[in-house]
Protein backbone atom coordinates (compact mmCIF):
# COMPACT_ATOMS: atom_id res chain seq x y z
CA UNK A 1 0.00 0.00 0.00
CA UNK A 2 0.78 3.56 -0.37
CA UNK A 3 1.42 5.70 1.94
CA UNK A 4 0.79 9.83 2.34
CA UNK A 5 3.44 12.08 3.88
CA UNK A 6 1.38 12.34 7.14
CA UNK A 7 1.65 8.25 7.96
CA UNK A 8 4.24 8.66 10.80
CA UNK A 9 2.17 11.56 12.09
CA UNK A 10 -1.40 9.39 11.90
CA UNK A 11 0.97 6.48 13.90
CA UNK A 12 1.63 9.30 16.70
CA UNK A 13 -1.47 10.20 17.09
CA UNK A 14 -3.03 6.78 17.87
CA UNK A 15 -4.44 6.61 14.74
CA UNK A 16 -6.32 3.20 13.61
CA UNK A 17 -5.49 2.81 10.16
CA UNK A 18 -7.18 1.08 7.04
CA UNK A 19 -6.25 0.37 3.46
CA UNK A 20 -8.55 2.65 1.29
CA UNK A 21 -7.97 3.48 -2.37
CA UNK A 22 -4.80 1.91 -1.93
CA UNK A 23 -3.22 3.86 0.68
CA UNK A 24 -2.71 3.20 4.49
CA UNK A 25 -4.83 5.46 5.62
CA UNK A 26 -6.39 6.69 9.49
CA UNK A 27 -9.92 5.28 9.77
CA UNK A 28 -10.41 6.68 13.13
CA UNK A 29 -8.27 8.19 16.40
CA UNK A 30 -10.72 8.87 19.16
CA UNK A 31 -13.77 7.41 18.22
CA UNK A 32 -16.05 8.05 14.76
CA UNK A 33 -19.14 9.82 16.90
CA UNK A 34 -16.88 11.86 18.82
CA UNK A 35 -14.72 13.11 15.74
CA UNK A 36 -18.01 13.36 13.91
CA UNK A 37 -18.72 15.61 16.58
CA UNK A 38 -16.20 17.83 16.91
CA UNK A 39 -16.36 18.76 12.80
CA UNK A 40 -19.97 19.89 13.56
CA UNK A 41 -19.46 22.32 16.17
CA UNK A 42 -15.92 22.74 16.10
CA UNK A 43 -13.34 21.61 13.41
CA UNK A 44 -11.40 19.11 12.48
CA UNK A 45 -8.31 18.29 10.33
CA UNK A 46 -8.62 15.66 7.74
CA UNK A 47 -5.11 14.48 5.58
CA UNK A 48 -6.99 13.39 1.95
CA UNK A 49 -3.58 13.45 0.24
CA UNK A 50 -4.28 10.31 -1.38
CA UNK A 51 -6.91 11.79 -3.70
CA UNK A 52 -5.13 12.50 -7.02
CA UNK A 53 -4.44 16.18 -9.16
CA UNK A 54 -4.17 15.86 -12.62
CA UNK A 55 -3.47 19.00 -14.68
CA UNK A 56 -4.63 19.90 -17.57
CA UNK A 57 -3.40 22.96 -20.03
CA UNK A 58 -2.29 23.85 -23.35
CA UNK A 59 -3.92 26.20 -26.36
CA UNK A 60 -7.53 23.61 -26.22
CA UNK A 61 -7.56 22.78 -22.71
CA UNK A 62 -10.91 24.96 -22.15
CA UNK A 63 -12.36 23.32 -25.33
CA UNK A 64 -11.13 19.89 -24.01
CA UNK A 65 -12.60 20.29 -20.74
CA UNK A 66 -16.17 21.21 -21.81
CA UNK A 67 -15.84 18.04 -24.23
CA UNK A 68 -14.52 15.77 -21.03
CA UNK A 69 -16.92 16.95 -18.46
CA UNK A 70 -20.79 17.86 -18.33
CA UNK A 71 -20.75 20.95 -16.54
CA UNK A 72 -19.98 24.57 -18.38
CA UNK A 73 -16.27 24.62 -17.47
CA UNK A 74 -16.60 28.00 -19.37
CA UNK A 75 -18.65 29.58 -16.82
CA UNK A 76 -15.12 29.55 -14.76
CA UNK A 77 -13.05 32.16 -13.87
CA UNK A 78 -9.67 31.78 -13.03
CA UNK A 79 -9.80 31.17 -8.95
CA UNK A 80 -13.07 29.34 -9.28
CA UNK A 81 -13.98 25.57 -9.01
CA UNK A 82 -16.78 23.80 -9.93
CA UNK A 83 -18.92 19.77 -9.08
CA UNK A 84 -18.49 17.83 -11.90
CA UNK A 85 -17.88 13.77 -13.63
CA UNK A 86 -16.15 12.01 -15.79
CA UNK A 87 -18.66 10.58 -17.64
CA UNK A 88 -18.86 7.37 -20.41
CA UNK A 89 -20.84 7.29 -23.53
CA UNK A 90 -24.04 5.79 -22.01
CA UNK A 91 -23.85 8.54 -19.47
CA UNK A 92 -22.68 6.26 -16.31
CA UNK A 93 -19.78 8.08 -13.56
CA UNK A 94 -16.52 7.23 -14.27
CA UNK A 95 -15.32 9.39 -11.63
CA UNK A 96 -16.84 12.32 -9.73
CA UNK A 97 -14.24 15.15 -9.06
CA UNK A 98 -13.45 19.06 -8.48
CA UNK A 99 -12.41 21.31 -11.26
CA UNK A 100 -10.23 24.01 -10.27
CA UNK A 101 -9.46 27.12 -12.64
CA UNK A 102 -5.64 28.16 -12.63
CA UNK A 103 -5.66 31.00 -15.33
CA UNK A 104 -7.22 30.95 -18.98
CA UNK A 105 -5.80 27.93 -20.17
CA UNK A 106 -5.19 25.36 -17.35
CA UNK A 107 -6.61 23.38 -14.93
CA UNK A 108 -6.70 20.87 -12.52
CA UNK A 109 -9.01 18.21 -11.55
CA UNK A 110 -8.85 16.88 -8.26
CA UNK A 111 -10.20 12.97 -8.85
CA UNK A 112 -10.69 10.20 -6.62
CA UNK A 113 -8.04 8.08 -4.92
CA UNK A 114 -8.77 4.42 -5.94
CA UNK A 115 -9.76 5.75 -9.44
CA UNK A 116 -6.58 8.31 -10.20
CA UNK A 117 -5.02 6.01 -12.68
CA UNK A 118 -8.06 4.55 -14.09
CA UNK A 119 -9.10 8.89 -15.08
CA UNK A 120 -5.70 9.62 -16.13
CA UNK A 121 -5.75 6.79 -18.70
CA UNK A 122 -9.56 7.49 -19.51
CA UNK A 123 -8.14 11.45 -19.88
CA UNK A 124 -5.22 10.30 -22.38
CA UNK A 125 -7.38 7.94 -24.13
CA UNK A 126 -10.05 11.10 -25.20
CA UNK A 127 -7.20 13.43 -25.76
CA UNK A 128 -8.32 16.11 -28.04
CA UNK A 129 -6.03 18.94 -29.43
CA UNK A 130 -2.90 20.88 -28.49
CA UNK A 131 -2.94 20.01 -24.34
CA UNK A 132 -0.89 19.00 -21.89
CA UNK A 133 -2.07 15.97 -19.28
CA UNK A 134 0.16 15.47 -16.60
CA UNK A 135 -0.76 13.34 -13.34
CA UNK A 136 1.21 14.95 -10.43
CA UNK A 137 -0.63 13.32 -7.53
CA UNK A 138 2.54 11.94 -5.98
CA UNK A 139 3.93 14.69 -5.79
CA UNK A 140 0.83 16.96 -3.69
CA UNK A 141 -0.53 16.53 -0.48
CA UNK A 142 -3.74 17.28 0.44
CA UNK A 143 -5.21 18.81 4.22
CA UNK A 144 -8.45 19.71 4.94
CA UNK A 145 -9.82 21.85 7.57
CA UNK A 146 -13.49 21.35 8.23
CA UNK A 147 -16.01 23.22 11.11
CA UNK A 148 -17.21 26.35 11.94
CA UNK A 149 -14.36 27.25 13.64
CA UNK A 150 -12.21 26.46 10.64
CA UNK A 151 -11.53 30.51 9.36
CA UNK A 152 -10.11 31.15 12.61
CA UNK A 153 -7.87 28.61 12.83
CA UNK A 154 -7.00 28.92 9.51
CA UNK A 155 -6.46 33.35 9.20
CA UNK A 156 -3.21 33.09 11.33
CA UNK A 157 -1.52 30.96 8.80
CA UNK A 158 -3.02 32.07 5.25
CA UNK A 159 -3.43 36.13 5.98
CA UNK A 160 -6.21 36.35 2.89
CA UNK A 161 -8.07 33.13 4.04
CA UNK A 162 -10.90 35.18 4.94
CA UNK A 163 -11.41 36.40 1.09
CA UNK A 164 -11.83 33.02 -0.21
CA UNK A 165 -15.32 32.61 -0.90
CA UNK A 166 -16.89 29.10 -1.15
CA UNK A 167 -16.00 27.15 -4.35
CA UNK A 168 -12.95 29.33 -4.99
CA UNK A 169 -9.48 29.17 -4.21
CA UNK A 170 -6.35 31.20 -3.83
CA UNK A 171 -2.92 30.49 -5.05
CA UNK A 172 -0.68 31.18 -1.71
CA UNK A 173 2.25 30.14 -0.44
CA UNK A 174 3.97 28.41 2.24
CA UNK A 175 7.39 27.93 3.33
CA UNK A 176 8.07 28.61 -0.05
CA UNK A 177 6.04 26.36 -1.77
CA UNK A 178 2.77 26.74 -3.41
CA UNK A 179 -0.40 25.87 -2.31
CA UNK A 180 -3.65 26.04 -3.26
CA UNK A 181 -6.29 27.03 -0.37
CA UNK A 182 -9.61 26.44 -1.68
CA UNK A 183 -12.92 26.89 0.62
CA UNK A 184 -14.36 23.34 -1.03
CA UNK A 185 -14.66 20.14 1.53
CA UNK A 186 -16.77 16.89 1.65
CA UNK A 187 -18.66 17.10 4.85
CA UNK A 188 -21.42 20.12 4.88
CA UNK A 189 -19.51 22.42 7.06
CA UNK A 190 -17.27 25.37 6.12
CA UNK A 191 -14.09 24.61 5.42
CA UNK A 192 -10.75 25.11 3.65
CA UNK A 193 -8.50 22.32 1.47
CA UNK A 194 -4.66 22.95 1.32
CA UNK A 195 -3.12 21.73 -1.97
CA UNK A 196 0.36 21.14 -1.01
CA UNK A 197 3.85 20.10 -2.29
CA UNK A 198 4.47 16.71 -0.50
CA UNK A 199 8.02 18.08 1.15
CA UNK A 200 5.59 20.53 3.53
CA UNK A 201 2.77 18.59 4.30
CA UNK A 202 4.05 17.79 7.77
CA UNK A 203 5.28 21.29 9.13
CA UNK A 204 1.37 22.72 7.26
CA UNK A 205 -0.41 20.19 9.39
CA UNK A 206 1.80 20.80 12.48
CA UNK A 207 0.59 25.03 11.80
CA UNK A 208 -3.04 23.94 11.80
CA UNK A 209 -3.23 21.18 14.76
CA UNK A 210 -1.22 24.47 16.48
CA UNK A 211 -3.03 27.13 15.52
CA UNK A 212 -6.28 25.17 16.07
CA UNK A 213 -5.58 24.26 19.92
CA UNK A 214 -7.42 26.46 21.61
CA UNK A 215 -10.66 26.18 19.21
CA UNK A 216 -10.85 21.81 19.74
CA UNK A 217 -9.18 20.84 16.88
CA UNK A 218 -9.31 17.31 16.46
CA UNK A 219 -7.55 15.46 13.62
CA UNK A 220 -10.17 13.05 12.02
CA UNK A 221 -10.23 10.08 10.29
CA UNK A 222 -12.35 8.16 7.50
CA UNK A 223 -14.73 6.95 9.59
CA UNK A 224 -15.75 9.95 10.86
CA UNK A 225 -15.25 11.74 6.73
CA UNK A 226 -18.05 9.06 5.83
CA UNK A 227 -20.82 9.48 8.21
CA UNK A 228 -20.21 13.60 7.36
CA UNK A 229 -20.67 13.22 4.30
CA UNK A 230 -23.74 10.59 4.66
CA UNK A 231 -25.63 12.98 6.24
CA UNK A 232 -25.50 15.71 3.63
CA UNK A 233 -26.39 13.17 1.29
CA UNK A 234 -23.22 13.75 -0.93
CA UNK A 235 -22.65 10.40 -3.19
CA UNK A 236 -19.30 8.38 -3.03
CA UNK A 237 -17.93 6.69 -5.90
CA UNK A 238 -18.73 2.97 -5.60
CA UNK A 239 -21.87 3.61 -3.99
CA UNK A 240 -24.18 6.12 -5.44
CA UNK A 241 -21.69 6.50 -8.01
CA UNK A 242 -20.67 3.84 -10.71
CA UNK A 243 -20.19 3.28 -14.59
CA UNK A 244 -23.78 2.23 -14.64
CA UNK A 245 -25.39 4.93 -12.96
CA UNK A 246 -26.38 8.59 -14.64
CA UNK A 247 -26.00 11.71 -12.35
CA UNK A 248 -29.61 12.19 -12.91
CA UNK A 249 -30.53 8.84 -10.69
CA UNK A 250 -28.40 10.37 -8.20
CA UNK A 251 -29.97 14.02 -8.18
CA UNK A 252 -27.58 15.49 -9.77
CA UNK A 253 -29.23 16.65 -12.80
CA UNK A 254 -27.76 20.39 -11.71
CA UNK A 255 -24.29 19.56 -12.62
CA UNK A 256 -25.24 18.48 -16.44
CA UNK A 257 -25.61 20.91 -19.17
CA UNK A 258 -27.36 19.33 -21.59
CA UNK A 259 -27.54 22.48 -23.57
CA UNK A 260 -24.55 23.62 -23.57
CA UNK A 261 -22.75 21.65 -26.65
CA UNK A 262 -21.42 17.95 -27.17
CA UNK A 263 -19.56 16.25 -24.30
CA UNK A 264 -19.10 13.18 -23.96
CA UNK A 265 -21.94 11.11 -23.05
CA UNK A 266 -24.62 13.38 -23.58
CA UNK A 267 -26.17 11.99 -26.59
CA UNK A 268 -27.25 9.00 -23.74
CA UNK A 269 -28.40 11.70 -21.15
CA UNK A 270 -30.39 13.58 -23.28
CA UNK A 271 -32.42 10.61 -24.05
CA UNK A 272 -32.85 10.32 -20.46
CA UNK A 273 -33.86 13.74 -19.92
CA UNK A 274 -36.19 12.49 -22.18
CA UNK A 275 -37.63 9.19 -21.41
CA UNK A 276 -36.89 9.79 -17.14
CA UNK A 277 -35.42 7.89 -15.28
CA UNK A 278 -36.30 4.02 -13.57
CA UNK A 279 -34.35 4.58 -10.61
CA UNK A 280 -34.06 7.67 -8.00
CA UNK A 281 -32.01 7.84 -5.07
CA UNK A 282 -33.78 8.94 -1.70
CA UNK A 283 -32.99 8.77 2.33
CA UNK A 284 -34.28 7.15 4.67
CA UNK A 285 -34.62 7.68 8.76
CA UNK A 286 -34.74 4.16 10.49
CA UNK A 287 -37.52 4.04 13.03
CA UNK A 288 -35.80 2.25 15.45
CA UNK A 289 -32.39 1.36 16.67
CA UNK A 290 -31.65 -0.38 13.84
CA UNK A 291 -28.98 0.70 11.50
CA UNK A 292 -28.48 -0.35 7.85
CA UNK A 293 -25.75 -1.23 5.70
CA UNK A 294 -24.66 -0.75 2.10
CA UNK A 295 -26.49 -3.63 -0.36
CA UNK A 296 -29.31 -4.20 2.11
CA UNK A 297 -32.99 -4.87 0.48
CA UNK A 298 -35.09 -1.87 0.08
CA UNK A 299 -38.73 -2.89 0.43
CA UNK A 300 -42.46 -1.68 -0.36
CA UNK A 301 -45.50 -3.88 -0.09
CA UNK A 302 -43.84 -6.90 0.00
CA UNK A 303 -41.70 -6.27 -3.13
CA UNK A 304 -38.20 -5.37 -3.26
CA UNK A 305 -38.17 -1.52 -4.33
CA UNK A 306 -34.46 -1.00 -4.70
CA UNK A 307 -30.85 -1.07 -2.60
CA UNK A 308 -29.63 0.85 0.39
CA UNK A 309 -25.98 2.34 -1.46
CA UNK A 310 -24.72 4.03 2.07
CA UNK A 311 -26.36 2.77 5.32
CA UNK A 312 -24.79 4.03 8.61
CA UNK A 313 -25.38 6.04 11.94
CA UNK A 314 -26.13 9.97 11.89
CA UNK A 315 -24.60 11.19 15.18
CA UNK A 316 -26.23 14.75 14.47
CA UNK A 317 -29.84 12.75 14.47
CA UNK A 318 -29.04 9.59 16.55
CA UNK A 319 -30.63 7.51 14.66
CA UNK A 320 -29.67 5.02 11.12
CA UNK A 321 -29.53 7.09 8.14
CA UNK A 322 -29.54 5.24 4.78
CA UNK A 323 -29.36 6.50 1.11
CA UNK A 324 -31.20 3.66 -1.49
CA UNK A 325 -32.13 3.79 -4.84
CA UNK A 326 -35.56 2.86 -5.25
CA UNK A 327 -37.92 2.42 -8.45
CA UNK A 328 -38.95 5.33 -9.39
CA UNK A 329 -42.63 4.77 -9.79
CA UNK A 330 -43.08 4.20 -5.73
CA UNK A 331 -44.25 6.86 -3.81
CA UNK A 332 -44.64 6.36 -0.38
CA UNK A 333 -43.43 8.04 3.18
CA UNK A 334 -42.08 4.90 4.58
CA UNK A 335 -40.25 1.81 3.79
CA UNK A 336 -38.91 -1.31 4.98
CA UNK A 337 -35.34 -2.23 4.92
CA UNK A 338 -34.34 -6.04 5.12
CA UNK A 339 -31.48 -5.95 7.94
CA UNK A 340 -30.35 -9.16 8.34
CA UNK A 341 -33.67 -10.91 7.63
CA UNK A 342 -35.74 -8.15 10.08
CA UNK A 343 -37.53 -6.02 7.97
CA UNK A 344 -36.84 -2.53 10.02
CA UNK A 345 -38.83 0.44 8.78
CA UNK A 346 -37.74 4.21 8.23
CA UNK A 347 -39.23 7.73 7.00
CA UNK A 348 -38.45 8.29 3.07
CA UNK A 349 -37.33 11.81 3.78
CA UNK A 350 -35.69 14.08 1.21
CA UNK A 351 -31.59 14.88 0.69
CA UNK A 352 -29.83 15.72 2.91
CA UNK A 353 -30.79 14.51 6.24
CA UNK A 354 -29.60 17.74 8.20
CA UNK A 355 -29.88 21.54 6.56
CA UNK A 356 -26.70 23.31 6.68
Amino acid sequence: MKRTPLYETHRKLGAKLMEFGGYDMPLQYTGIIDEHLTVRNKAGIFDVSHMGEIFISGKDALAFCEWLTPNHVARLSPGQAQYSFLLNEQGGVIDDLIIYRLDSDSFMFCVNASNTDKDYSWILSHKKGKVIIDNRSDDIGLISVQGPLSGKIMEPIFSDAHDVKRFTFKTDTYKGRQVYLSRTGYTGEDGYECFVDNPVVVDLWNAIMESGASYGIKPIGLGARDTLRAEMGYPLYGMELNDTTTPLSANLGWVIKIDKGPFVGSEALKSVVEHGVNKRLVGIIMNGKSIPRHQNPVQWKDRIIGEVTTGTYSPSLSRGIAMAYVDNDVESNEVGIDIRSILHTGAVVQLPFIKK
